[in-house]
């Protein structure tokens, strides 16, 4: 048995964990420390080295070899706030022979190539910058090695910093076939020299935000009705390769990011022309049409989805961190894979839920929160059957539950899910939850068998990272799930892969509706994703969530109003004594439980009732059976 732990120092901080070639546990920073984007650029106990190890089962004992990567460190240029190691780092002995280092690119490259589970591939690496070092070249060398490397004293300080790369796989080995360096500059909020930087410059520039890459291509998406003040031709040649060009940064940008939608769809064409050209090049260098993709750029679905349908690339694997959270996951196999002993092999990784298990949440601990349980707690087919049911009705359910996903994007353990048609207003109401514009949108999930009824792309998208076009027969009944332009961020689901989601999709097939939800991240504005059961708790009072569905239990929401509640066929119901001293109790052959007048009146005339979420009776009730919640009219 082979155990490898690979660290990421740099932005999205993150660590993960390879036993024998299986990725058993990936954790970013920000979900430990609940700081957005955390980043670390050294060694230090802010690391999740013992969160990751935790979740792997292991200890810093018991593992092989570690993996660490720096991104913000360059030769000469380490020390003062950016040292290698901080003073207390107690995790393990940084000059430990089992400490490796690892370029930025290369452990890229490792991040989707393993996964992927191909055994020879292209790969394509970009981003705005790697590993700075003096020859340009990959490295994977011991700690000890690097470090002194770093902190010579070398009269040259002539460096190189990769921003593209080209690699084959093959044989077990990477061959580094082409690779482009950035320019130094002094403006590099303004110098544009790449299809990174062009992105992450115009959607800086426009929503006066850092990470504004998503709304810039939300923003693309939106049809321009104007004469466009910019078009794609102004920004790169169509030569090939395509040229950037200076001169056309010279327009106005408001308040409004609307009044910019020409420019942003400009800029969503110019980089995918680039990166198109890119990846087309690289299949062509590398001679084998299965591309994987890695690097932030790879985050950009419009582009994607056009690199998939190009005539020279068979397939397109992209990870579900492609950006530098994924760093560590590379980190990882490469050391497993050249510590293992023998042929290494690995599976397609489909699934991302490498974080922490959902912590339980208890009926006393919900009811004291005001949420009411609907099912009887710790039956989760009798939550997953109920939560199907309701979400067919149009209620928007938070789920919480199970471990939770490592990348950036939230794929059913730590989502908001509701029905496209069922739930009224559902964008809005999702969007308005996490203060975005209201241009924004929202992803449906579907079952892999069910894609091409519904959508036009890949036959697959597990990780949400390619745009569909949607049906025209099904566009307007899906407007709420489909973007202004026609497109749609699909989600595939299958039995194996996403049992829960799946489940939920065939529930709510059986009441009729399409086998559809929508499914945006649970996280306030400027949060990361939740992962505690308190901050569940807090955020899901708010008005516009009806449910939460938690491992085993489904709860109505203290927001959620009076609860509609039925008397099953099974419970009878009694009257004892009259007047004020009457007692009114339902029963059924396990046990039995006083109500209030109200509520049994209600029964008896109606054969339903609105009940008060808070009534420790009616919980009590809800929680042996004795009520049932019934369906809204």
């Amino acid at each position: 048995m082979t155990i490898a732990l690979g660290i990421h120092c740099g932005h999205e901080t993150s660590c993960s964990v390879v036993r024998d070639g299986q990725l058993v546990s990936a954790i970013q920073q920000e979900r430990v420390t609940r700081r957005k984007y955390d980043g670390q650029e050294f060694l230090s106990n802010r690391l999740p080295i013992q969160e990751a190890l935790r979740l792997a089962g292991t200890t810093i004992n018991e593992v092989d070899v570690i993996v660490s990567s720096f991104q913000a460190a360059g030769p000469s240029g380490v020390g003062l706030q950016r040292p290698l190691i901080s003073p207390g780092f107690s995790a393990f002995d940084p000059f430990d022979p089992r400490h490796q280092v690892v370029s930025h690119h290369l452990a890229h490259a490792a991040s989707t190539l393993y996964p992927s589970g191909l055994s020879e591939a292209t790969v394509l690496v970009s981003d705005s910058a790697g590993t700075t070092s003096r020859d340009g070249a990959d490295f994977y060398q011991p700690f000890a090695q690097f470090y002194a490397s770093y902190y010579a004293d070398v009269s040259d300080t002539a460096v190189f910093t990769e921003m593209r790369s080209v690699y084959t796989f093959h044989n077990g080995e990477f061959t580094l076939l082409d690779r482009d360096y950035s320019q130094p500059h002094n403006q590099p909020d303004v110098f544009v020299q790449s299809e990174a930087s062009l992105y992450d410059n115009v959607a800086r520039y426009l929503f006066r935000t850092e990470h504004a890459h998503g709304q810039l291509m939300a923003l693309a998406g939106i049809p321009v009705d104007r004469p466009a003040k910019l078009v794609a031709g102004d920004i790169v040649t169509a030569d090939s390769p395509p040229r950037l060009k200076n001169g056309w940064q010279l327009f106005e940008s408001g308040s409004d990011p609307l009044d910019s939608t020409d420019v942003a769809a400009a800029v969503q064409d110019a980089f995918t022309r680039l990166l198109t050209h890119h990846a087309q090049r690289a299949v062509d260098l590398a001679g084998h049409p299965d591309l994987c993709g890695a690097g932030g750029v790879f985050l950009n679905l419009t582009a994607n989805s056009a690199i998939a349908g190009l005539p020279g690339v068979r397939s397109l694997y992209v990870p579900s961190c492609p950006h530098d959270a994924g760093i560590s996951v590379g980190a990882a196999f490469l050391g497993w894979a050249r510590t293992a002993l023998g042929a290494v092999t690995t599976r397609r990784v489909r699934g991302d839920f490498l974080g922490r298990p959902a912590e339980a949440i208890t009926t006393s601990h919900a009811v004291g929160y005001g949420y009411a349980p609907l099912t009887p707690p710790g039956d989760s087919g009798a939550s997953a059957t109920r939560a199907g049911e309701v979400l067919a009705q149009g209620a928007i359910v938070a789920r919480y539950a199970g471990r939770a996903e490592f990348g950036p994007r939230a794929l059913g353990n730590r989502s908001l899910l509701c029905h496209p048609v069922a739930c009224a207003d559902a964008r809005a109401k999702l969007n308005r939850l996490k203060k975005r514009q209201d241009w924004r949108p929202v992803a449906p999930i579907v079952r892999e068998e069910d894609l091409s009824t519904y959508f036009l792309g890949p036959d697959e998208s597990p990780f949400m990272n390619f745009n569909f076009h949607v049906r025209d027969e099904y566009r307007d009944l899906l407007a709420e799930a489909v973007h202004a332009d026609g497109t749609a961020r699909v989600q595939t689901v299958t039995m194996n892969d996403n049992s829960a989601i799946y489940t939920l999709l065939t529930v709510v097939a059986g009441h009729g509706q399409l086998p559809i939800l929508i499914n945006t991240s649970l996280n306030g504005p400027g949060q990361p994703i939740i992962d505690s059961a308190v901050d569940v708790l807090e955020f899901v009072q708010h008005p516009v969530v009806d449910h939460l569905l938690s491992d085993d239990c489904l709860f109505a929401t203290p927001a959620a109003g009076p609860m509609p509640v039925r008397r099953p066929e099974s419970v009878v119901m009694a009257m004892f004594g009259s007047g004020t001293t009457a007692r009114y109790v339902l029963s059924n052959e396990k046990t039995s439980s006083p109500v209030d007048r109200q509520l049994f009146l209600d029964l008896c005339e109606h054969g339903r009732a609105l009940a008060d979420r808070g009534s420790q009776l009616v919980l009590d009730c809800l929680s042996t059976g004795l009520l049932v919640e019934a369906e809204t009219r």
